[in-house]
């Protein structure tokens, strides 16, 4: 029986079964792997002069494969003789306190730790046995840890973490509540928290089906997918204008947006989704962007291509400089985005660390040189604000690419074939293979393969950041040597096979990873995970995490009430004070006329290369000029100052304020339970409901002198008040301060 059809068979036994208390922990091993332990010591500090670049090596010595580490340098020595580390030139290098023999040189101002070179010593002692790199192996399924090894889990998922937990010593995390569970799984797929009464539905059920209801429930969504193509946009640079100086508007992009919108919502297979936006104007057999049906689908999805950063500036700007910064900056993406290699440092001379010649990244260059942007500007002439609309269109003839000496445009050498990088090629070479018709088509083609090394694991690698905050390696743009080693690579390996064989179904990944106890875990972290699992890598409970700022925005448009729920169309520019538009040359800012749809869904909003909506931007919005692998997640005082002072928090206050005395009246008890429903999707706690009830009085005495401003008077309506009609002000007032304050807590802010 194949895993997955195991997987289906098990998942109502595997909702609620509990590792046994007390499970007797297995030892630690102590074995040495190359590519976990070794290969990230040899990367840091010895293949920047002995690795693969053959014009940087240094002494003829070359120790990122086995036959040139166990050969003789020109020392005469060898560097590594396997099984005997007292032996090896290399250990003594490390070890040694000369300076003019250790390595690295004193002049790096590097040294291997006592630890590293205890690694090195085991790994020789045992034979010094290289590997392939873990993500350019073949993909073969894992076979999935006995229940007895994982404290009896039957999920598969959990059966690869449990098991390490047990080896680790470290106990299996209990369940997290039900109300928490529901609102971690209705953020992680919709990018919004659960309606109250949807959390109580839960939490009463007793159908042992109902958190598989609650996943498929939560697919198939606009709201899924929304959320999910807001992910999918940070790894492809999207944005709504061109940057650079004049920042053009672009009135092309949103249709991107709106296709990868429709594309997670009706599921459509991963490998078809990478595929058509490589060269969804090839396959569908139209220009990207033009008008009609066609256009309004798949081959729109090729617009990919033309939401990066473009230059518009006159002048003596030339068109081959256009194209090559085109190119450069698609290559660039490609590689991040879909392969998860750092492709672009191969631009300028041979990748330093990864087996990836200058001829290889200007060969993948050249697999897209057979499109162009088709740029038209729209509006009269006379000014440089005018909007741009760019067409991606297949060309007849590719474009010419060169390889250029130090990725300089005026040092062009030889004429670049289109490749793929040897060390993912089954052949010796890197081809051509794609000198054909169709370049992108073909390569498309290539990279979708079910027996591709890489796509699967970056795409899975990424469905696992996204739902946990963290990959299992936390480095999705680089899977390469210099990456980081996955935290457990048996299951990355087992669900990227598990989505190639459900035929790229990305829904049936969200299942198999949500039904997992792994991620209905208690965020709280036990005494011994918080002492031996600082940073959570083995996942020894759900990591903990601020909403997104895009998620935040949004949830405070949802609980109160004021959430415009509108999809796709041209972006929403939302009014912003002066300062912002600073930025903008001629103050190129044309707001949308309607106030109503300032309040949809943050993914509507304007997404300028220039500037950054004020909100975003203190709440870790992401890079749009390059691919965003991980937004960064500060906490700093201007993310209070926003949540207390920005008209959209106050704003949201009062619309909860209002949707709470809609609901209670007058009823002081019944106004904290509704408030705390809306905002925290729970009842409060005895002690919370006290401090709530003493505020609001407080408050509404301190107010009773004096007249509120308008800015703490909700706006309750009909809708809100059909049996309580209207608050007295001083009781108003203390109700949107209040409300204002639960809106800035850590439990509104993140995700247990």
């Amino acid at each position: 029986m194949r895993c997955r059809d195991l997987l289906l068979t098990t998942l109502l036994v595997a909702a609620g079964v509990p590792g046994p208390p007390g499970a007797a922990p297995a030892a630690r091993g102590d074995e040495v792997s190359y590519a976990r332990d070794v290969q990230p010591i040899l990367a840091e500090f010895c293949w920047r002069c002995h690795g693969p670049v053959a014009a940087d090596r240094q002494g003829d010595l070359r120790l990122d494969e086995r036959a040139g580490a166990t050969a003789g340098a020109a020392s005469g020595a060898p560097a590594i003789v396997p099984g005997q580390p007292a032996a090896s030139g290399l250990v003594h290098r490390v070890r040694t306190d000369d300076a003019d023999v250790v390595m690295p040189p004193p002049a790096t101002g590097r040294r291997l730790s006592a630890r590293q070179v205890a690694v090195l010593e085991s790994w020789i002692a045992a034979g010094a046995a290289f590997e392939s790199h873990w993500a350019f192996r073949p993909l073969r399924r894992p076979v999935v840890p006995e229940p007895a090894a994982a404290g009896g889990a039957v999920h598969p998922v959990d059966r690869f973490v449990f098991a390490r937990l047990v080896r680790e010593g470290l106990p299996i995390p209990a369940e997290a509540a039900r109300g928490t569970q529901l609102r971690r799984l209705s953020f992680a797929l919709g990018g919004l928290p659960p309606k109250p009464a949807e959390v109580r539905e839960f939490e009463r059920s007793t159908d042992p089906d109902a958190w598989l209801g609650a996943i498929d429930r939560g697919l198939g969504t606009t709201a899924y997918g929304e959320h999910w193509a807001r992910h999918w946009m940070d790894v492809v640079r999207y944005a709504d204008s061109a940057g650079y100086e004049l920042d053009y508007i672009f009135t092309h992009a949103h249709r991107y947006r709106d296709w990868l919108i429709r594309a997670f919502r009706d599921n459509l297979p991963m490998d078809r989704f990478l595929a058509l936006q490589l060269a969804g104007d090839e396959i569908a057999g139209g220009a990207a962007g033009t008008s009609g049906p066609e256009a309004a689908g798949e081959a729109d999805a090729a617009l990919f291509l033309a939401v990066g950063p473009r230059r518009f500036e006159g002048g003596i700007q030339r068109e081959k400089s256009r194209n090559y910064e085109w190119l450069t900056d698609v290559a660039d993406t490609v590689g991040s985005a879909f392969l998860g290699l750092t492709y672009g440092c191969a631009r300028c001379h041979d990748h330093k660390y990864e087996s990836l010649s200058q001829r290889e990244y200007f060969g993948l260059q050249a697999v897209f040189a057979d499109a162009r942007l088709e740029e038209r500007r729209i509006g009269e002439k006379g000014g440089d604000t005018r909007p741009a609309d760019l067409t991606v269109v297949a060309r007849e003839t590719p474009s010419v690419v060169h390889l250029l000496r130090r990725g300089e445009i005026d040092e062009p050498g030889d004429e670049a074939a289109p490749l793929v990088p040897a060390m993912l090629h089954a052949g010796e070479t890197g081809g051509p293979v794609f000198a054909g018709p169709r370049r992108r088509a073909a390569f498309a083609r290539w990279l979708t393969a079910a027996d591709h090394p890489l796509t699967a694991r970056v795409l899975v690698n990424r469905v696992w950041q996204w739902h946990f905050g963290a990959g299992l390696t936390r480095t999705p743009n680089d899977l390469g040597v210099q990456g980081e080693f996955p935290a457990h690579p048996e299951l990355l390996d087992w669900l990227a096979c598990e989505l190639v064989e459900s035929g790229w179904d990305l829904a049936h990944l969200h299942r198999v990873i949500l039904s997992s106890r792994t991620f209905r875990a208690t965020a709280d972290a036990s005494a011994a995970a918080r002492d031996r699992d600082p940073e959570n890598r083995l996942l020894s409970h759900f990591p903990r995490r601020r909403l997104q700022a895009e998620e935040l925005r949004d949830a405070l448009l949802a609980v109160s009430g004021r959430l415009v729920d509108e999809p796709f169309g041209p972006p929403v520019v939302p009014k912003v004070e002066p300062w912002v538009l600073a930025p903008l040359r001629n103050q190129n800012w044309s707001e949308t006329p309607d106030p109503a749809q300032w309040r949809r869904r943050t993914i509507y909003m304007v997404v300028r290369r220039s500037i950054t909506l004020p909100f975003l931007d203190a709440f870790n919005g992401p890079d749009v000029v390059s691919s965003c692998a991980v937004r960064d997640t500060s906490v700093v005082a201007s993310q209070a100052l926003m949540l207390l002072n920005d008209e959209a928090a106050l704003d949201a206050a009062r619309g909860v304020a209002a949707r709470a005395w809609g609901a209670a009246g007058d009823d002081p008890a019944g106004l904290v339970g509704q408030a705390w429903w809306l905002v925290f999707g729970r009842e409060p706690a005895p002690d919370e409901l006290a401090g709530a009830r003493e505020f609001l009085a407080a408050r509404r005495r301190a107010w009773a002198d004096r007249t509120p401003p308008d800015g703490l008077l909700p706006a309750v309506g009909a809708a809100d008040a059909p049996a309580h009609g209207v608050p007295e002000p001083a009781l108003a007032a203390a109700l949107v301060e209040w409300s204002l304050l639960l809106l800035n807590t850590n439990e509104f802010c993140h995700v247990d």
